[in-house]
């Protein structure tokens, strides 16, 4: 699993569409939907019941979007923290 494949999906979520979210990312929307499947496929377990052009969440994709999001959070501050530390190490 990719980090890319948890940003696609909680930028799914929150933007509540597939298109939308594609536009956020810079992706086409077929690309999001490509890796979403990819991501399902690699949990054995589908994150979203899809009806028509609107989704609801499964109960895997609430955990998963819950988790996701504190993993997301978390990688963002690490890699600010580091790159501060990578700038103090060159200063020196």
């Amino acid at each position: 699993m990719l980090l890319k494949q948890i940003n696609y999906f909680l930028a799914v979520v929150d933007n509540k569409s597939f298109t939308e979210a594609a536009k956020k990312c810079g992706v086409s929307q077929s690309a999001i939907s490509q890796q979403i499947g990819a991501l399902e496929e690699s949990l054995g377990t589908k994150l979203l019941d899809r009806h028509n052009r609107t989704f609801t969440l499964t109960e895997a994709g609430k955990y998963f979007y819950d988790n996701a999001r504190d993993v997301k959070e978390r990688t963002d501050k690490m890699m600010e923290e580091t790159r501060k530390i990578g700038q103090k190490a060159s200063i020196a």
